[in-house]
């Protein structure tokens, strides 16, 4: 009798991770031999035409592995990517929710609208900046990665969709190199601990595979009272050998948390320079605490339900691909990439509102919810004398007078960003030197969201352990109760799916041993479909939240708070709420031509033109005027913004010096609705720059690598605001750059990862600025023996209170403005066990 078995992915997971014996470990190529493969040798994979080499390719592309990136002393994945030349990557969130953007293209929101994250190949999500679903919210750097890959400008304009300003792709080791290692890390001065494993090698002598993943645990980079970073990710791929290709497996599960940290107060010192306001360090602690972390709130239809703050940023993430890659006729080549990924999760955090007045003294607060508080009859309140007391923590019910805040508790439950990706070609190779691929794209992706009730609050203003307070007026009347001023704030329910389908084709010629020239198109359609159904700012229906059996002034839907705030909760019925259909379809042509001339083995000029674009997605229902009643799009938008690039680059490479350099140019229309502030706007950047990226082995223990970007960017046009026409935007520094010297021997090596920026302006207004700085990120390992080694990394070594970004665009010295800054000093020690 036959039986017959039935492996799911996560069981053959297991399996080839606690059967490793059983696997035979034939004769495989050492690292140091896959190493000796110099960089710009190295074939390029990502958005880019197929067979050309990185000396070759008439893109500007870097690489770099896990030794380069151990150097960063990253503390998210967004770190990882800021090593990467022209790339702006804002990690001052936390462990998700960054800002990352390329070559002067408009860093306007959060996310990355521009630039698409990839794993092995595919978008993690189609858009980089949904609402509260940043792509770097779903992925996670770990030893499951073998290298990060990224192109800028150039071919991601028509090689993948949504992309104009280039695609990062993590690309997983397959176990073609049998071995793997295991390895613990813990926060020096902070609460963390990290554990990394990866093993992969041959089942047998045409079937290889790797497993990876980390589980962690502790409160992060920033004291908030708990353990927020929680979680962990395992990743496994599996690979036949077929004798014209491979067929490859991909599973990813990640279930993971952090702490996500949103613009807070933060002290104007003097012109560019901030520091921490009275108790509390935005730099290391959080506005989130351990008294104030379950909350009894509403969802979007009034129905009472308990949310753990400390969830943070939830990511929840299971995913299926296959890869296909082989040669199905002589000189003809077919690649066909799918992943299919469930995708939910949430965000909780609280945001320093500007209203009733801002941070400040609590008296403040008091007097002006009193002043701008009506009853349920429109009568104003008295106002003659307001209390101020502690609701809950230590001094429960005493009187307070300190500073205080208005936490507006961003909650959003992500219902479902899930997507089906696929991604097929065919390539022919003629003997004339013709090269040309065709292809299609498909991608179907949801974004379900629940932006629920968003309570807020007021709190004292303390990095440890804020707590609730109580307001009252010389009625006894609550205009505070228990921290809480209004039960529902806003309610958003978003329903929405976007089929993207494109062909694409390229054609390159091969003119002579030294000149390559392509030429590629790419025809994208969007299929956009849903609802949005929404209401702000305060609540439609009473509702007893003490169980007193009295309605009372912040339960009353028909009182007032804080001067626009209605007391009660929203119940998002359709009377009561407003309805935005979508039912439209967008289309664009993207285009890209571009050549290399090599002079010789080692130097390469290349040029290149391309007109690349981005649908808008879910941000363009927040922009008024721009969707019909029926869902169609109106007049003022096509539904896809673009960028224009033109690129000039050399390339020099050799096994001991590389050196790239591109002059770019960059036009990008941008069509945006900012979630803290309200902003929207339509508006065409442009931007010069040129970058720099090099290696140096000096000598046989000293090497130095680095890249470095000056940008010279503009606001050129804004439809609704003619005043900030010529003003740079936001955040742009003239400079930005990343310098690491090295010093190794057999044992041991050290050295230091610089990382810095001259000023920019924190806001288009050009007023409030950040000064330059230069981040000194430290690191050391020490080898015991070939197998185990220990090492220590300091990021942010001086400690610098650098900010990214500020709500207030002017303020004057000695004020607070609401800021994000990047983590102080952090120290983690690492020990590492590597095995055959």
């Amino acid at each position: 009798m036959k039986n017959t078995l039935k492996y799911n992915t996560l069981t053959l997971a297991v399996c080839a991770a606690l059967s490793s014996t059983a696997f035979a470990q034939e004769a495989a190529p050492s690292d140091a031999e896959k190493k000796a493969k110099e960089k710009y040798e190295q074939i390029v994979v990502t958005a880019a035409p197929g067979g050309a080499t990185m000396q070759e390719a008439s893109v500007s592309v870097s690489s770099f592995d896990e030794n380069d990136i151990v150097k960063l002393a990253p503390r998210s994945t967004a770190e990882v990517f800021r090593a990467l030349p022209g790339i702006r990557a804002e990690s001052s969130g936390g462990g998700g929710n960054a800002n990352i953007t390329i070559r002067g293209i408009p860093l306007a929101t959060g996310g990355s609208k521009f630039l698409q994250i990839h794993e092995d190949g595919l978008p993690v999500l189609e858009y980089g900046d949904i609402n509260f679903g940043n792509a770097d919210n779903f992925i996670r750097y770990d030893w499951s990665v073998a290298n990060v890959e990224a192109i800028r400008g150039g071919s991601a304009s028509t090689f993948a969709s949504n992309s104009p300003g280039g695609v990062i792709n993590m690309i997983s080791n397959t176990g073609e190199v049998g071995g793997g290692a295991i390895g613990t890390s813990f926060g020096v001065d902070y609460e963390e601990f990290r554990l990394d494993f990866r093993y992969g090698g041959e089942i047998s002598d045409d079937m290889y595979y790797h497993i990876a993943g980390f589980a962690r645990g502790g409160e992060g980079p920033r004291e908030t009272g708990y353990n927020g970073d929680q979680g962990g990710q395992i990743k496994f791929n599996i690979t036949k050998m077929l004798d014209n290709g491979h067929i490859r497996f991909y599973y990813k599960n990640l279930d993971d948390k952090v702490s996500t940290y949103l613009p807070s107060p933060v002290l104007v010192k003097g012109d560019g320079e901030y520091g921490p306001v009275p108790n509390y360090d935005a730099s290391s602690q959080a506005l989130n605490s351990a008294y104030n972390t379950n909350i009894s709130t509403f969802d979007s239809f009034g129905n009472p339900e308990n949310r753990d703050v400390r969830d943070g940023i939830e990511s929840k993430v299971s995913s299926f691909g296959i890869e296909v890659d082989l040669e199905v006729a002589d000189n003809l080549f077919l690649l066909n990439k799918f992943r299919t990924s469930d995708i939910s999760g949430g965000f909780i955090a609280p945001f320093v509102d500007g209203f009733p007045t801002g941070p400040g003294d609590v008296s403040n607060f008091a007097d002006a919810l009193c002043a701008g508080a009506l009853d349920g009859d429109g009568n104003a309140l008295n106002c003659d004398t307001t209390t101020v007391t502690l609701a809950n923590g230590p001094g429960a019910g005493n009187a307070y007078s300190g500073q205080a805040f208005t936490n507006l508790q961003f909650d959003t439950r992500i219902n479902d960003l899930g997507n089906m990706i696929n991604d097929f070609s065919l390539r022919k190779e003629f003997d004339n030197g013709v090269d040309l691929t065709v292809g299609y794209y498909y991608s179907n992706q949801e974004i379900a969201t629940s932006w629920s009730s968003w309570q807020t609050f007021i709190q004292t203003l303390d990095g440890s352990n804020s707590q609730m307070l109580n307001i009252t007026n010389g009625d006894g009347v609550d205009l505070v109760s228990n921290g809480l001023l209004s039960p529902s704030f806003l309610s958003w329910e978003w329903d929405l799916n976007y089929v993207t389908t494109a062909p694409y084709m390229n054609v390159g010629f091969e003119l002579s041993d030294n000149i390559l020239i392509d030429a590629s198109v790419r025809y994208d359609t969007v299929e956009a479909s849903g609802e949005l159904i929404n209401s702000c700012c305060g609540g439609n229906t009473d509702f007893d939240i003490n169980g007193n059996g009295v309605i009372e002034q912040i339960e009353d839907a028909s009182a007032t708070n804080s001067g626009f705030i209605r007391g009660g909760v929203i119940n998002l019925n359709r009377a009561g709420a407003a309805s935005q259909i979508v039912d439209y379809d967008a289309n664009n042509t993207s285009y890209s031509v571009g050549g290399s001339y090599l002079l010789s083995d080692s130097q390469t000029f290349f040029a290149r033109y391309s007109k690349g674009g981005r649908a808008i997605a879910d941000r363009l229902l927040q922009i008024g005027g721009t969707l019909n009643q029926d869902g169609s799009l109106t007049s003022t938008t096509s539904g896809f913004d673009t960028t224009k690039q033109l690129e000039v680059g050399y390339k020099y490479g050799t096994s001991d010096l590389m050196i790239n350099a591109t002059l770019f140019d960059t036009v990008t229309e941008d069509t945006q609705a900012e979630v803290t502030s309200g902003l929207t706007f339509m508006r065409e950047y442009e931007a010069t720059g040129l970058e720099f990226e090099g290696r140096w082995n000096a000598t046989d223990n000293f090497v130095m690598a680095g890249n470095l970007t000056w940008t010279d960017a503009e606001i050129s046009s804004d439809v609704n605001n003619a005043a900030i026409v010529g003003n740079t935007p936001r955040r742009q520094a003239d400079w930005i750059w990343t310098i690491t010297p090295e010093y190794v021997t057999d044992t041991w090596s050290v050295g230091a990862s610089l990382q810095g920026s001259t000023e920019y302006y924190v806001q288009d207004n050009n007023d409030l600025k950040q000064e330059g700085y230069t981040l000194v990120n430290l690191f050391a390992t020490y080898w015991v023996n070939d197998q185990f080694s220990v090492a220590l990394n300091v990021n942010n070594a001086t400690d610098e209170f650098i900010i990214t970004e500020s709500e207030e665009g002017s303020a004057a010295v000695g004020s607070y403005v609401r800021a994000r800054p990047l983590n102080g000093r952090t120290t983690v020690l690492s020990l590492k066990y590597m095995f055959d």
